[in-house]
């Protein structure tokens, strides 16, 4: 009997030793592997210098500067969309003002072609030799004659006006490029072994318009029907004669 519970603490120590190692191993095992989630890589950095590591690589390089690109392009895009329609709206007033400014400057310059050549003057043909201050008519000796000159202020009046061979603005280019033959009027284009150009020409045409006095509905220079004759009505047929 007393054998027979030797042997029974014996394996209840045993069992006992057993447990206990078995959960000191667990132990151990669950420590070791916290330890080792906690613990940063042991692997040992290197002193490399910044020139001689690794670069980005093309994509992360790549994908800023598309970016940067593609918001440009839609500021740009914006920008356009409202640029473009701003400025054809001002066009029309933008045109006129241009239109305006060159025309003044061309006039300035025909002015400066009927005075007196001079130094200061480089321009002057002095046509108010001949056609008077301010281009208002004079007098002229031509084949030993003293001839009356045309007023040029109201030169785009027609035949009303004492001009009847101007029957609008052609007829005045025409006549200052290929002078009159038979009058004491020469010509001035160089297409005709003149002195001035056509720019020239055109500086003087359109201060000649600048200065008329001519009513505007008189005006053959800018008013077509004033050019026109007024049509009249036709006589009343004769009767037949009789046999």
């Amino acid at each position: 009997m007393g054998d027979v519970v030797l042997m029974g603490a014996i394996s209840a120590g045993k069992a006992i030793l057993l447990g206990l190692a078995s959960g000191a191993i667990v132990i151990i095992v669950w420590i070791s592997v916290t330890a080792s989630r906690r613990r940063p890589p042991t692997t040992p950095e290197l002193d490399i210098p910044s020139g001689m590591k690794p670069g980005p690589s093309d994509p992360d390089l790549e994908k800023p500067i598309l970016e940067k690109l593609l918001l440009w392009g839609l500021v740009l895009v914006a920008f356009e969309a409202i640029w473009v329609p701003a400025v054809w709206l001002r066009e029309p007033k933008t045109n006129k003002a241009d239109t305006e400014v060159i025309l003044a400057e061309s006039v300035e310059r025909g002015r400066l072609t009927t005075l007196l050549g001079t130094e200061e003057n480089q321009l002057g043909f002095n046509c108010e030799r001949c056609h008077g201050s301010g281009l208002t008519g004079g007098q002229n000796v031509y084949n030993l004659n003293l001839v009356p000159v045309p007023n040029l202020q109201t030169v785009c009046g027609g035949a009303a006006f004492g001009h009847p061979l101007i029957k609008g603005i052609g007829d005045i280019v025409d006549t200052i490029s290929q002078g009159r033959t038979g009058t004491d009027m020469p010509s001035w284009s160089v297409k005709y072994a003149g002195a001035m150009d056509d720019l020239q020409i055109q500086d003087l045409v359109n201060y000649i318009l600048s200065i008329q006095t001519v009513p505007d509905d008189q005006n053959v220079c800018i008013n077509a029907a004033a050019a026109s004759p007024t049509p009249t009505s036709s006589a009343s047929p004769s009767a037949s004669p009789t046999p």
